[in-house]
């Protein structure tokens, strides 16, 4: 290490104390700002120190780590200071500070050394005004090293996971990239834009909207932007290094001194391959084309602009000419499954996903009673009156007011529309309010100005005048309704509509459909955006055989409304009269193919409800003469397809998803109907149904390229856990939160191979079915080389045990030739193995997601894959090599570890919001398969297929006291970073194992120190 600035410290025997040059790095900050830092995380505090000035009864910042000159002129090269360093390399600023903060202190002297010597970056480099001192007389905490202050703010600090970062690549046009106040697009948009090159941290993430601090470049400090828009990435991932654990220690076992072999001809464990294909880049599909799915191709929806997501491509299949595929100690064993019903071929069409609603079915006439947020099936008979809209008590605007829209200038397209106040935010003043029309869950936040509050007058006349219509008085409710016109509704349109609307019910149901249709037109002239009343007119207009005016009637009304039962099948209704007389077929033809024309015209102008208007009359034509035409049955096909993708661009994705079926029904084999019901499924957060949904139409005719690109966002999607399925699993979280922490031991194993030979089995088999009843087991892997070896594994062991976690190895991720993987269950990929996986847990009651298993006690299953990130000391590079080959990772072999770590991370960051709330870590054992850190040994297998050090940073994250590990089949253990890693395996170098082989005990009544073998008998 060069030497610092200056001269050398007297307190070393030197002539005169070291002082920082006059053009030091290290911009000084006043203790406020460093404070609010150290709050939000931003920054690592270090002491400059020396120990002889510290007060061992705490003097400290938050967090603080200690490198002082002493370091720099007598330890430099030592691993401390090292690691010290690595980890202020990943700092987003260094605080410095000694007892006084003066110009020439120490502080100046060590920012220009980590700047000169260590290529610390200078714009992170900062001193602390007035020093310790000052800091202390403006009362800010002070805290003693490793006590629980200094804990806290280290894991916010440098010791928890990093905050991810993000590279603005759009907008180079524009000087950068839009910015606005708020998650939605209809948000104010700020006055500067965030400029090209510019380096954010993300603070959230919402589909493609990324809230944001700005790190470099120019534009607003923070803000939301769009990371991708329409086919075109803005913003790509930043790599940011993680800190290196500090302060590790050596191995503990002798077994840490084993040499890895770069072979991997003499490798004796299982591991994960390279393939030589390079990473995969993150960027954004473009949509597919096709919108009316033969015409226009900009006006097509994708599941991945519906997600509102950015996602590497899949890779298909790998191009593996002349490498030599490598697939260790394969099984001697199978296990055929006889229960058909376990997991269904994947060659079979994907099931439906659970609790989505098929298409309404249509009627003559509409229910009168506003709809509920599920279609339900219209009635046959004319309508009961329509319940008057809430009005809110006063004249106060609240949570549930009604209220028009009105002078906005950035938005003056929502003038005029209605909407329900849902939240206020009082620190802004402004009200989020959900607008009524076609488009799903629709949300805007405004100032109180800009909203007109909607109080419909009271009327005793119309209350009686329901209840009259009710019990079947309608002539009462006709004259009561007229009462109430004449007397509470004069000069108040709200009212008014509703009672004409209601005379034209009790008319419609007398039979006067005359009379029905005054009172309706007379409800639409005072309520022009009202569909109830151009559905009114519709049903009088039908009813007196005036089939032309009553289908313009209920386009209106489906227009204002899409996704109402009643309007959409009275528009159904309408065509049909129009069109009965018509028997040829192809007439049929070239009428609907009109009207799909127009719809097509339509979605593409962005008007997505006269779309789905458009496609019913479409719809409505051609079904009468579809039947037993195979033409006019793709045709059908087509015209709910479009539909489909119009109810997408509206949201409203449980009708794409029934007019996806539909389409499905009528043209089985032509992927663009799996298309759309990919994408109704990611429309719902269905993200497993929606991949194997894409994946089967990726087989389909003409499919493979469009599919593949949309499987591509699902896959993405599911490590994100928003899944109903992956939501439901994840409430086995609790279960056991509340009993006490002695209440059950833990053991581990790893690497069991079921499979592989009898005596494994019977090992099996022959554990204790009494010893364990009330215990935990955790399974770090390679329990069989097929799904029904892992099944029956962990069937045996939920048998003996009382919970079972485990997570899958390279092994159990295979997915062989000539076995019912390949044969009958038919995975397409190694992901779909996986689900299938989760799947099986579930049936069977094992686990695959963390949980609190007693109180304050958390077991943190972590999936993992190898990475190429870290190859260690015995990595020899063969590209001619591809490990696992019987792996199919849809995303590649080197980008598939990243997956694994973007599903943990959900998990670390729920149990740290626990451990937050509570103010304690707790005890947190975690486990994998591959090797977390790079400092435990491989044994004979080669490093660049046995490490995930990805996730070393998720074990420190939840405060893990111990780790256990598989896949070497090296026993062995090694504290190092004040964490035990532990590897406990079944199976030796050779495959082969002890007919008494132990489980190891890591927890009873608390983690245990030193963990110990105990026997399974």
């Amino acid at each position: 290490a060069g030497r610092p600035p200056g001269s050398a410290m007297a307190a070393f025997g030197c002539s005169r104390p070291i002082q920082a040059e006059g053009d030091a790095p290290g911009t000084f900050v006043a203790a406020e700002e460093a404070s609010r830092w150290i709050d939000e995380g931003t920054c690592c505090a270090v002491d400059v120190r020396e120990p002889t000035e510290r007060d061992p009864k705490g003097n400290m910042l938050p967090g603080a780590l200690t490198l002082n000159m002493g370091h720099v002129m007598f330890s430099a090269s030592s691993p401390e200071v090292s690691n010290i360093v690595e980890t202020l390399r990943c700092a987003d600023r260094i605080v410095c500070y000694t007892d006084h903060g003066v110009p020439e202190s120490r502080c100046g002297a060590l920012c220009q050394w980590l700047a000169d010597e260590r290529g610390v970056r200078r714009d992170s480099l900062y001193r602390l005004q007035f020093g310790l001192n000052g800091w202390k007389e403006r009362g800010f905490a002070m805290c003693v090293e490793g006590d629980a202050a200094w804990n806290v703010a280290a894991d916010r600090c440098w010791r928890g996971p990093r905050p991810q970062h993000w590279e603005i690549v759009g907008g180079a046009d524009k000087g950068g990239i839009v910015v606005r106040s708020g998650v939605e697009l209809s948000s104010p948009q700020l006055p500067e834009r965030l400029s090209t090159g510019a380096i954010v941290q993300e603070l959230e993430l919402k589909g493609s909207r990324l809230r944001y601090r700005r790190k470099s470049g120019s534009g607003p400090e923070t803000g939301w932007v769009s990371i991708a828009l329409t086919g075109k990435v803005l913003a790509n991932r930043v790599a940011r290094p993680s800190p290196p654990p500090l302060a590790r220690t050596a191995c503990t076992s002798a077994a840490a001194n084993v040499a890895a072999a770069p072979s991997p001809a003499t490798a004796s464990g299982g591991y994960p391959g390279a393939s030589a294909k390079p990473a995969v880049a993150d960027t954004v599909g473009a949509p597919p084309s096709g919108g009316g799915d033969d015409e226009d191709p900009a006006v097509d929806v994708s599941p991945a602009e519906a997600a509102g997501d950015e996602a590497p491509p899949l890779v298909g299949v790998e191009d593996r000419t002349g490498k030599v595929e490598f697939n260790d100690h394969v099984a001697s064993m199978t296990f055929d499954d006889d229960d058909d019903t376990t997991t269904a071929g994947e060659d079979e069409p994907p099931v439906a996903a659970p609790s989505v609603a098929s298409l309404p079915r249509e009627a003559e006439e509409e229910e009168a009673v506003p709809p509920s947020s599920a279609p339900a099936p219209p009635v046959a008979t004319p309508a009961s009156p329509s319940a008057a809209p809430t009005a809110t008590s006063g004249s106060t605007l609240g949570i549930g007011s009604k209220v028009d829209i009105s002078g906005l200038k950035s938005r003056a397209d929502l003038n005029g529309r209605r909407g329900t106040v849902v939240d206020h935010d009082a620190e802004s003043g402004r009200f989020e309010v959900r607008l009524e029309g076609p488009r799903g869950d629709e949300r805007i936040r405004c100032k109180p100005e800009n909203l007109k509050l909607v109080v419909m007058r009271e009327s005793s006349k119309k209350a009686e005048g329901d209840k009259a219509f009710k019990e079947g008085r309608l002539p009462e409710a006709v004259k009561l309704y007229r009462a109430a016109l004449q007397e509470d509704a004069v000069g108040d349109a709200e009212l008014g509509a509703t009672l004409h609307s209601n005379l034209a019910a009790a008319f419609a149901k007398q039979g006067d459909h005359r009379a029905a249709l005054a009172e309706a037109r007379s409800a639409v002239n005072l309520r022009p955006t009202w569909a109830k009343g151009h559905s009114r007119m519709g049903l009088s207009l039908l009813s007196l055989g005036r089939h032309e005016e009553a289908q313009k009637s209920y386009i209106e009304a489906v227009k204002l409304e899409p996704t109402v039962d009643g309007y959409i099948a009275g528009l159904r209704q309408a065509t049909e009269r129009i069109y009965e007389k018509s028997t040829n077929a192809t007439n049929r033809q070239a009428e609907a193919d009109k009207f799909k024309a127009n719809g097509n015209t339509a979605l593409g102008a962005g008007d997505f409800s006269l779309a789905v208007a458009l496609y019913t009359i479409a719809l409505a034509i051609i079904a009468p003469a579809a039947t037993g035409n195979q033409g006019l049955q793709h045709s059908l096909a087509v015209y709910s397809s479009n539909r489909s993708a119009a109810f997408a661009k509206l949201r409203q994705w449980e009708w794409a998803l029934a007019d996806g079926e539909a389409s499905k029904k009528a043209s089985p084999k032509w992927f663009k109907a799996y298309l759309r019901i990919g994408a109704a499924y990611l429309g719902q957060s269905h993200a497993e149904h929606a991949y194997k949904t894409f994946l089967f139409a990726s087989d389909l005719d003409g499919g493979y390229k469009e599919a593949l690109r949309e499987a591509a966002v699902a896959l993405w999607q599911i490590p994100r856990i928003e899944s109903p399925l992956a939501r439901k699993r994840i409430m086995r979280f609790s279960e056991d939160a509340h009993r006490p922490r002695d209440f059950a031991r833990i053991f581990a194993i790893s690497d069991v191979h079921i499979d592989h030979g009898a005596s494994v089995l019977a090992w099996a088999e022959g554990i204790s079915s009494t010893e364990f009843k009330n215990d935990i087991l955790l399974v770090a892997g390679d329990l069989g080389d097929t799904f029904n070896a892992v099944k029956r594994g962990l069937m045996i062991f939920k048998k003996k045990f009382r919970r079972v976690f485990y997570v899958p190895g390279n092994h159990d991720m295979w997915i062989r030739p000539n076995t019912q993987d390949s044969t009958k269950l038919k995975f397409k990929d190694s992901i779909c193995k996986l689900l299938a996986m989760f799947d099986m847990c579930e049936q069977i009651g094992a686990e695959m997601m963390p949980a609190e298993v007693m109180q304050n006690v958390f077991v943190v299953p972590l999936l993992s894959w190898w990475s190429s990130g870290y190859m260690g000391s015995s990595y020899d590079a063969d590209d001619g090599l591809v490990y696992d080959s019987f792996c199919k990772w849809p995303m590649g072999d080197r980008v598939a570890h990243k997956w694994f770590v973007n599903w943990n991370d959900f998990f670390v960051r729920k149990v740290q919001q626990l451990q937050k709330t509570r103010g304690q870590k707790g005890e947190a054992i975690t486990f994998s398969h591959f090797l977390p850190i790079g400092d435990l040994p491989v044994a004979g297998a080669p490093s660049a297929a046995s490490y995930a050090v990805e996730l070393e940073e998720q074990v420190r994250g939840v405060g893990a006291g111990i780790h256990i590990w598989g896949h070497t089949h090296v026993n062995m253990g090694a504290v190092i970073g004040g964490v035990r890693y532990q590897q406990h395996s079944l199976m030796g170098a050779e495959y082969g194992h002890a007919p008494q082989a132990k489980f190891l005990k890591i927890y009873e009544g608390k983690l245990l120190d030193n963990p110990r073998s105990h026997t399974v008998y």
